[in-house]
């Protein structure tokens, strides 16, 4: 696989659809990131929505392997950054339909700098704003090798740019290894003084430390009034079309897992920006809500 870089993944990804004249319908979990839907319907895709999986909150497995027949291309996000190795699926998928293309969108996931096979045939990392190493921009790609890849130029808009970044390899590693630290310290804060019936499990929590809790309103109005910071990633997208025909099984045009996860799920903040005192904060509002 060859790396590339770009200001923001979202630029990648369109430079990879635009090289190599993907058209036709890609799968996609329904509660991904608004700017990456609005990405490919300028690439021209259709958007063919996902419910997620309840065991690892990513998209349904065994939706995408019904209908990965009909589609053009598979964009598998690891939600809040899950580390698991999904290379198996992956290949499934591949013996379904061996032409589809799989974008494996690691956003959310440590950066690796050390390129490795995979059944994906592009790999994304991001740098940018509020991810898990924040360099204010930035991204990383792995393309498989049969793969092109060119700049293209886009008229600028909010989700796509054409601005050239260069990978500081120094920088992100140093970064990294602060950042680890500093994620550490908070969520260590966040798993002794958080009821643990309310936290999600450890692979979910290096993003974002993240909780499920009915009171999640709330908590969220109080965390905001005392000049604190939360988050509930991502609405489902239910409101778009979605090209999925209506002969299929009445569970795969129904999303109540992920509309389950965005009814009850909190982000806490364990960034740069946040300190450990603003978690203990948190903790302290959370805990006389809950």
């Amino acid at each position: 696989m060859k790396l590339v870089t770009a200001n923001r993944a979202n630029k990648i990804l369109y430079n990879f659809i635009q090289a190599n004249n993907i058209t036709g319908k890609v799968l996609l979990p329904v509660n991904i990131c608004t700017d990456v839907v609005a990405t490919l319907q300028y690439a021209g895709l259709e958007l063919g929505f996902v419910d997620i999986q309840a065991d690892n909150l990513c998209i349904d497995q065994d939706a995408v392997l019904s209908l990965a027949k009909d589609a053009s291309m598979l964009l598998f996000v690891h939600t809040y950054g899950i580390e698991n190795d999904f290379y198996d699926f992956f290949q499934e998928v591949k013996d379904v339909h061996a032409s589809i293309v799989i974008v494996d969108d690691k956003c959310l996931c440590m950066p690796d700098l050390h390129a490795q096979e995979s059944p994906a045939d592009l790999v994304l990392y991001s740098t940018g704003a509020k991810k898990m190493v924040d360099l204010g921009g930035g991204a990383i790609g792995y393309v498989a090798d049969k793969w092109k890849y060119d700049e293209i130029e886009v008229e600028p808009n909010e989700y796509l740019t054409n601005e050239m970044w260069l990978l500081d390899t120094k920088q992100l590693y140093m970064k990294m290894d602060a950042m680890i630290a500093h994620k550490e310290k908070l969520n260590a804060i966040y798993r002794q003084n958080l009821p643990k019936a309310i936290q999600l499990p450890a692979q979910y929590q290096h993003w974002r430390f993240n909780i499920l809790t009915d009171k999640k309103d709330e908590i969220l109005k109080a965390l905001f009034a005392d000049g604190l910071f939360a988050s509930s990633h991502y609405a489902p997208h239910t409101y778009l079309p979605t090209y999925l025909p209506t002969y299929l099984p009445t569970y795969l045009h129904t999303y109540i897992r992920a509309e389950n996860l965005h009814k009850y799920v909190v982000n806490l903040f364990n960034d740069q920006y946040y300190t450990e005192e603003q978690a203990i904060r948190t903790c302290e509002i959370i805990n006389s809500i809950i």
